[in-house]
């Protein structure tokens, strides 16, 4: 994932689909300690996507979703919008927490 979003992505902030409805809030971004895996950007690939962790519902009491880095369209002051309307975000599959997700911090 190219970096352009690092140091943005703070936990609370709103997260909309493509067509600025609200789908959640941060929980935390999951990325890779470049140091660890011997990469810097623009080297090799990392091993796996890095994910962004939504939380859902109200009071964020609802589903978790595991969004890749690669889905956000753009982030702007306390928000973040996603390349994807909700529909589509239901059919991906992104409830499901990815098992790599423990080699990311």
């Amino acid at each position: 994932m190219e970096g352009r979003y690092l140091g943005q992505l703070v936990p609370d902030m709103d997260i909309y689909d493509v067509h600025g409805d609200k789908i959640g809030t941060v929980a935390h971004a999951h990325r890779y300690d470049l140091a660890a895996v011997g990469s810097t950007q623009g080297d090799s690939p990392l091993p796996h996507e890095e994910v962004l962790e939504a939380k859902t519902g109200f009071l964020g009491l609802g589903k978790h979703l595991y969004i890749p880095m690669s889905a956000i369209q753009d982030v702007t002051e306390g928000r973040v919008v996603l390349s994807r309307s909700r529909e589509e975000i239901e059919e991906l599959g992104w409830e499901e927490k990815p098992s790599y997700l423990g080699e990311i911090r």
